[in-house]
């Protein structure tokens, strides 16, 4: 980690034109703080010698107002510098890594870390902290010149102590730098964590495990404060040696110049001078120090982007569209070979090839290849630029049309509405808003059929050559086949198309077929169960155990921990009682600067009447406690403070995610997971630094300013009534501030919600991306993130520009303040009414306090930056539910199940508790349902059904009857908005609504593998399961080949699933969860029809009920209920093989 590194100038070129502007307004402020100090020494010996004060005045009030205008123009530009900065970091990363594949970019969580917050720890650090180092490399040297001048003694001191300072820093500097990189792993696991469960957070509400995960989020955001206060402590201990060694080298002179002035070598005005003016030599590098820990994360955040922002040459790419692989093999990270020695070629020009095979065997990996997207382990790949439709199209909230421009920026709206037309979208958008209808994050709108076809009409207006479809029919109704076929087949004609599929008759479209193999099993010499699909899981403990252990983020073994409490902790455990000492620190800290200034005045004047020395100790002790007190007593106060924000944010970061969880998945689900990240890191961030940022200043300032204004009023009254007023004037100021700046932060708090929930959807799926635009293409998208950034930056110049108004307008009232006191106090000295060395502390006074005034615009902005932060959350966490909570107690364990009213036993064969009498496991009276709390037609028409115990049930009909919602209404993530729904006799919202889910499993058209092991993603349904059960359940659902591969068996992290894989790994979890019902959306979506057949197998064993969404096949023993449309038939009484109804066609 280097202070600075002369790259981020060559690397982004958009930093130079800020830096610069920023460095030139700190030599220029370090220059006036010079000039200044002479004449405040003028003005203070004039006073003290009864002298015309009309020059001196003068000369001081037009440099603090200078002083103010550079200030005021340094916030402008610093207030947009690193924002601007930020975002032009930001898009370069993102071009970079669009043209890379997987394997050469970092990892989603570690890619999301780097675009969100690592590049907003730039921002400080180019605002703050560069142009501090570059006023610390001029102003000492312009100071020690104007010393050289003034006195040669004192220049010498300072010559002599100055570059202790660097190396001292230095030094502490190099153990921050381990520091800030564990606190960067933690930040890591942060984000990962929250990315991870966010995602994943529908699954675990569906089986009771959202609640553990609240402890795990505790647990993260502990690690996070502690590794933070370890950084801080080390970062702000530069911050005291510095402040330290300056306050030594200053006695030095002081001591100096006091001796001399005591025997009368010298002039007071050269002595005052001195003294005032040496501080300002040690300034800057102690404000490069107060800044180092803003340094900290922005260099460590520059170190880890590297080569990042170094941009890529789009990968060139062969004339044709012949496709080429030769002995290709290509291996996950910690997997066995998914591909070997496979050498394939397809003919030249136009045509259809079919990629045929077991589910698992590779299929959607070769595509990835052929697109550019991964890397081969072996072999090589030769293929023209690609348009990729994979298995979950990329849908990013927006319009239909901006989401089909993904593909072709230039196609025109007739060209979109014609390819919505032949995929036989269109109508279900007409009766919307067409192109203009607005899809949630994920599609969210649609249904899975629906995506596939937006999917697939994104293709057809691809310009690309070569044209790849990863399972086109997978969730598609049969009656939709034979279009899609004749589709896909009229598409080939013109350019090549490789598909691949499970659906044979679209595979017998195709002029050549490749059929991939499964990959021979890895011999890891370790024994594994039986793989008999039939194996019984365990059921030696009952359905209604405690749900404890297991984890997701943290694998199933990590104990969710407590750190021990400090010694504070101990003395003083509540949060708001140590944000009041920190306050009442940091106000004593405050004060002890203003006094070490007055008395160190007092005692100049005092020394120049050559008084006897053993007169002075008092003030001599005097100031050396105040100087050592000021960075103590400062180090104190931001390590207490600091402390208790974060705690307080972890406690709010694990408050807010127990708030989401009702939220989930109606209300939430996938529409907002950059919005929620965003909440949940960022905006939380905001809120609680106003105990840091705002609390403990302003009332340090407040406590200080009380503190001089007695001071004064004690020797002058009217000198203090000054200082009192202009504090109430500084203070209101303020407040003024924040006002104006009020409706900049709200804007500029959306904008960068924006920025942040687009480049984090963008980075998470960034694969994806460039399936979509092609590897190296993905202008668009960075072009919506640019727009984003254009409003962030026009809130970050407004807000900016109030800011430097504000800032010039309290030096201005600095000015004013201390013309007016030395003017009171020359009038009262040569009145005879206040001494010289009393005169000296008040006409100093003044401007010791500015340091504390200067600060307040900056308290009130973070001020209005909290509140509007708070807006978002509270918006965020406005939304009602969607499903009615708990009406009920719930009952005791042992007759959880019972309290439905139905009788239990446990299935022998598959270890499920089901009901054994007549009487229905679920029952539907005419609901209806809609996603949307407001909308005005249901999503679901009239629906009533009866399902007996054991029975298994399949939902079909076409793609937006609702087959998903009604399923949703089942599980009881929507409530019906009219008729009932009812467990045996009981209506569920007379049910607490934990019993009514935890006897509901449930596996949705998306499952969610969390980043952990395969023990970890199955334990969350079955805690108490033990190994040979969990094999049990992969075996059973057709994944024994796919488990004897993994290296590690149970313990192996999960990366680089497929879509069939992911799918039975949801289902072993149902199979696990030993629920009464099972409720499935299309299970078989993406499997080949052998793997098909013995998972529809398995599911048809034992006596547990089975609710199917599917348009795929299904066993003549399961009863079907095709759905139809609203429109088409009336609402209908199902009981057996009658058909259901639905609504309107934008249904899930």
């Amino acid at each position: 980690m280097k202070p600075f590194d002369p790259e981020l100038l060559r690397q982004v070129p958009a930093a130079r034109a800020p830096v610069a502007a920023l460095s030139v307004a700190g030599v220029l402020a370090g220059t006036l703080a010079v000039a200044q100090a002479v004449c405040l020494a003028w003005l203070a010996s004039t006073v003290v010698t009864g002298g015309e004060l009309t020059a001196p005045l003068a000369w001081t009030v037009a440099l603090l107002v200078l002083r103010g205008l550079v200030a005021g123009a340094q916030e402008s530009v610093a207030g947009w510098a690193g924002q601007r900065v930020a975002s032009g970091m930001r898009s370069q990363l993102l071009r970079r890594w669009s043209g890379l594949p997987e394997e050469s970019r970092p990892q989603p969580d570690d890619a999301v870390r780097r675009a969100t917050d690592g590049v907003a720890a730039i921002e400080p650090y180019v605002a703050r902290y560069l142009p501090a180092l570059v006023a610390a490399a001029v102003v000492p040297a312009l100071s020690l010149l104007t010393l050289l001048v003034v006195d040669v003694w004192a220049a010498l001191i300072v010559l002599l102590t100055l570059p202790l300072m660097p190396i001292f820093a230095i030094l502490i500097g190099s153990h921050t730098r381990e520091e800030t990189r564990t606190r960067w792993d933690a930040m890591t696991d942060l984000a990962g964590h929250f990315l991870d469960v966010v995602r994943g957070l529908p699954t675990l509400v569906a089986y009771g495990r959202a609640e553990r995960q609240v402890a795990v989020v505790a647990e993260v955001g502990r690690r996070h404060r502690v590794a933070t206060v370890r950084t801080l402590r080390t970062a702000f201990l530069s911050t005291v040696a510095l402040e330290l060694l300056a306050t030594i080298s200053v006695a030095l002179v002081a001591v100096c110049v006091g001796l001399r002035l005591a025997f009368g070598a010298m002039d007071l005005q050269v002595a005052m001078t001195a003294i005032l003016l040496a501080p300002e030599a040690y300034w800057p590098i102690r404000r490069v120090g107060a800044e180092f820990h803003n340094a900290a994360d922005g260099a460590e955040a520059l170190e880890q982007l590297g080569q990042d922002l170094t941009p890529t040459t789009p990968p060139s790419t062969p004339s044709g569209v012949r496709v080429a692989v030769d002995t290709l093999a290509y291996r996950h990270p910690g997997r066995a070979d998914t591909l070997r020695d496979l050498t394939l070629t397809t003919p030249p020009g136009p045509g259809l090839t079919a990629l045929t095979g077991p589910s698992g065997a590779g299929k959607t990996t070769l595509l990835e290849l052929i697109a550019g997207l991964r890397l081969p382990s072996a072999g090589s790949v030769s293929a023209p630029s690609a348009h990729l439709a994979t298995q979950r199209p990329l849908l990013l909230p927006g319009s239909v049309r901006e989401n089909l421009a993904l593909a072709c920026p230039d196609a025109s709206d007739a060209e979109m509405r014609l390819a919505l037309q032949r995929v036989g979208l269109w109508e279900a958008l007409v009766v919307r808003e067409g192109l203009d209808t607005v899809l949630g994050d994920d599609g969210f709108g649609l249904s899975a059929g629906q995506r596939g076809r937006l999917g697939l009409a994104r293709a057809l207006v691809s310009t690309a050559p070569l044209v790849l479809l990863d399972e086109p029919t997978a969730h598609l109704a049969a009656d939709a086949l034979p279009e899609i076929h004749a589709l896909v087949t009229e598409l080939a004609r013109h350019r090549r198309v490789i598909v691949a599929t499970h659906d044979l008759d679209l595979a017998d479209h195709a002029d050549q077929r490749w059929r991939i193999p499964l990959a021979a099993r890895l011999d890891r010499g370790r024994q594994v169960p039986s793989p008999t699909a039939a194996r019984p899981l365990s059921t030696e403990t009952p359905v209604s155990a405690p749900q404890t252990g297991g984890g997701v983020a943290l694998d199933a073994g990590d104990a969710v921990t407590t750190s021990p409490p400090t010694l504070l902790h101990r003395w003083i455990p509540s949060p708001q009682r140590r944000l009041t000492l920190a306050t009442a620190v940091g106000g004593l800290a405050t004060t002890s600067g203003v006094a070490l200034t007055a008395t160190s005045g007092w005692l100049i004047v005092q020394a120049s009447y050559q008084p006897v020395v053993l007169t002075l100790l008092v003030a001599i002790v005097g100031v050396r406690a105040f100087g050592l007190a000021r960075p103590v007593l400062r180090y104190a106060e931001r390590i207490v403070s600091h402390d208790v924000a974060l705690e307080t944010l972890a406690a709010e970061r694990t408050r807010a995610f127990r708030r989401l969880i009702p939220l989930t998945p109606a209300r939430l689900g996938r529409r907002s997971r950059g919005e929620v990240l965003t909440a949940v890191v960022r905006d939380l961030d905001d809120v609680t630094d106003e105990k840091v940022r705002v609390t403990v200043p302003l009332w340090g300032a407040v406590l200080a300013s009380a503190v001089a204004a007695l001071v004064v009023g004690a020797f002058l009254a009217p000198a203090g009534l000054v200082v009192l007023a202009a504090s109430v004037v500084v203070l209101l100021l303020g407040r003024a501030g924040q006002a104006l700046e009020q409706s900049a932060h709200q804007d500029l708090v959306t904008a960068r919600g924006a920025v942040r929930s687009l480049a984090t959807l963008v980075t998470a799926q960034l694969t994806q991306v460039q399936a979509v635009t092609g590897v190296g293409h993905a202008d668009r998208l960075v072009d919506r993130i640019d727009t984003a950034h254009h409003g962030e930056d026009s809130a970050a110049r407004s807000l900016s520009r109030a800011r430097g108004v504000v800032v010039a307008l309290t030096w201005g009232v600095i000015a004013a303040a201390v013309g007016t006191v030395g003017w009171l106090a020359g009038q009262a000295f040569v009145a005879g009414t206040l001494s010289g060395p009393v005169a000296a502390l008040v006409v100093l006074t003044p401007m010791a306090i500015a340091e504390a005034w200067a600060t307040v615009p900056e308290i009130f902005g973070a001020r209005a930056r909290a509140q509007a932060a708070r807006g978002r959350l509270a918006t965020l966490f406005a939304q009602q539910p969607a499903v009615a909570q708990e009406r009920d107690a719930r009952p005791p364990a042992a007759d959880r199940t019972a309290a439905v009213g139905v009788p239990v036993v446990t299935d022998a064969a598959v270890g499920v508790a089901v009901v054994t009498d007549a009487a229905p496991v679920v029952s539907t009276d005419a609901v209806q349902a809609a996603w949307d709390a407001a909308a005005v037609e249901p999503d679901l028409a009239p629906v009533s059904l009866r399902l007996q115990p054991g029975e298994r049930l399949v939902l079909t009909g076409p793609n937006g009857v609702g087959k998903s919602t009604l399923l949703a209404v089942l599980a009881r993530h929507l409530d019906p908005t009219v008729g009932t729904y009812s467990h045996g006799a009981t209506e569920v919202r007379d049910l607490p609504l934990s019993q009514v889910r935890r006897r509901i499993a449930v596996a949705d058209d998306e499952p969610h593998a969390f980043q952990g092991t395969v023990r970890a993603n199955l334990v969350l349904a079955c805690p108490d399961a033990r190994d040979e059960d969990l094999v049990a359940a992969l075996r059973a659902v057709d994944l024994g080949h796919w488990f004897d591969q993994l290296p590690d068996g149970l313990e192996t992290r999960l990366l680089g699933l497929s879509g069939g894989e992911r799918t039975r790994l949801s289902l072993a979890r149902g199979i696990l969860s030993r629920r009464p019902v099972l409720l499935l959306d299309e299970p078989t979506a993406h499997l080949d029809e052998v793997s098909a057949s013995r998972v529809l197998e398995c599911l048809g064993h034992g006596l547990q009920s089975v609710v199917m969404v599917s348009h795929d096949m299904r066993p003549a023993s399961w009863r079907e209920l095709p759905l139809t449309a609203a429109a088409q038939t009336p609402a209908t009484s199902v009981s057996s093989h009658r058909d259901l109804t639905s609504s309107a066609a934008r249904s899930r």
